[in-house]
């Protein structure tokens, strides 16, 4: 077999069309070549696209004018948490309505009644609060709560967007997919929470009938030092901390959290540590398990199953 020619400089990392080709002498044949990648119709890559950026960013070759990435792909843009089993691909590109939607290889297309639009390091995306919205008819409704405690930021995240911007925008796309799951979310998003974990962590005591759950509480312990439990019960002094993989496998915040439960228990609070495994593998020995380190919270049986994997 054949090596193919080299491509021309500018054509090599970039992505590239036909015409822009042709100009650099090269013609179809040629772009048919095993070497040459074609995620989207029209589009030539001479390198295959890794980060969502990078196919993001191969798609501007050919996207529509007044298009914005959309959905999921705009979550991911903006660093909203999404579960695991969510879809990342196809990209999502959206366009106001009555716009024809995108269509073709690697694009899920759509035609919004609502859409603003803003840049995202060069890429056209659509605005947070709107992607939330979108999100409501993907997403199951704990997750919407998750991805809405991340827009609305955390002592260590500014926020995004407020709750008030994430209501108003919901009304206005009020009669699409996802209202009811809108509704049930805005008034269960909190400001404070870390991560997509600790949210559902907080939803699920929620769901056992564990009233007056903080986020984030400020806990005065020794030395006049001040700690920040993920959850915390600060009449019957509970805190509730999530241990995600980091900190089982990242040695230094491995002993950070030994000495952060110690001086917890030291300013005579109670601590349950809660793992990947209690959340989303044996939720039912979790119960039993918080119902020994707290008898008297007078724990409910959950109605339903409103979150979703890791």
């Amino acid at each position: 077999m054949r090596t193919p020619p080299a491509l021309p400089r500018p054509l090599v990392g970039v992505p590239f069309t036909l015409s822009q080709a042709q100009r650099h002498g090269v013609d179809a044949l040629r772009l048919r070549a095993g070497d040459i990648h074609h995620p989207f119709h029209g589009v030539n890559l001479s390198y295959g696209p890794g980060e969502l950026q990078e196919l993001c960013r191969a798609y501007l070759r050919v996207m529509p004018m007044h298009a914005f990435f959309s959905h999921t792909t705009a979550a991911e843009l903006l660093g909203i948490p999404l579960p695991a089993d969510a879809p990342r691909r196809p990209l999502h590109v959206s366009v106001l309505s009555p716009r024809t939607a995108p269509h073709g290889r690697g694009v899920t297309g759509h035609s919004l009644r609502a859409i603003e639009g803003m840049d995202v390091s060069g890429l056209p995306v659509s605005m947070p609060a709107h992607v939330w919205c979108q999100l409501s008819g993907m997403l199951g409704p704990s997750d919407l709560v998750a991805a809405g405690d991340h827009l609305v930021g955390a002592r260590n995240r500014p926020p995004i967007v407020t709750i008030d911007q994430l209501a108003e925008t919901s009304a206005r796309v009020r009669r699409t997919k996802g209202g009811k799951a809108r509704a049930w979310a805005l008034s269960r998003i909190r400001f404070g929470t870390d991560s997509r974990p600790e949210s559902l962590l907080r939803l699920f005591l929620d769901e056992l009938g564990i009233a007056g759950l903080r986020v984030n509480e400020p806990v005065l312990v020794a030395d006049g030092r001040v700690l920040h439990p993920d959850l915390a019960l600060p009449d019957r002094r509970i805190a509730f901390e999530y241990d995600g993989d980091g900190h089982r496998v990242e040695r230094r915040q491995w002993f950070l959290d030994i000495k952060r439960h110690d001086l917890l228990v030291a300013a005579g609070w109670r601590v349950l540590r809660v793992t990947a495994d209690d959340l989303f593998a044996d939720r039912s020995a979790f119960v039993e398990r918080l119902q020994r380190f707290a008898p008297n919270l007078g724990i409910a049986t959950p109605k339903t199953e409103i979150w979703r994997k890791s």
